[in-house]
């Protein structure tokens, strides 16, 4: 006669999670962010720089936004904005300085 029968021990997978952020085409590195809002998609690269914005449907998320922003990037149908805002005022406010120093020293 046999034993008691062992119960099935059941097998939970967690689901696969989204990434919050991609591959940037133009650097290769892993530091774009992408934010929707009111069907707009805002997609920045935090280490070179690259932002655009892009229309999307209300049902997109941030992979389909970022699938798209590719599609559209490798056309060449995009257009590229420079988001590097910080540097430049340093470059300018340095460069002021300097001919300020050059006419004060004349």
């Amino acid at each position: 006669m046999g034993g008691k029968r062992k119960k099935r021990t059941k097998i939970i997978r967690p689901k696969p999670k989204l990434p919050k952020t991609f591959e940037c085409p133009r650097c290769g590195k892993i530091s774009i962010s992408i934010d929707i809002k009111d069907g707009l998609a805002k997609i920045q690269c935090g280490s070179c720089g690259l932002y655009t914005e892009i229309e999307v449907p209300p049902v997109f998320d941030e992979a389909n936004a970022y699938g798209k922003f590719i599609d559209l990037y490798l056309d060449g149908k995009l257009e590229i904005k420079e988001e590097n805002k910080d540097s430049t005022e340093d470059k300018n406010e340095t460069e002021g300085e300097s001919k300020e120093l050059h006419s004060t020293s004349n």
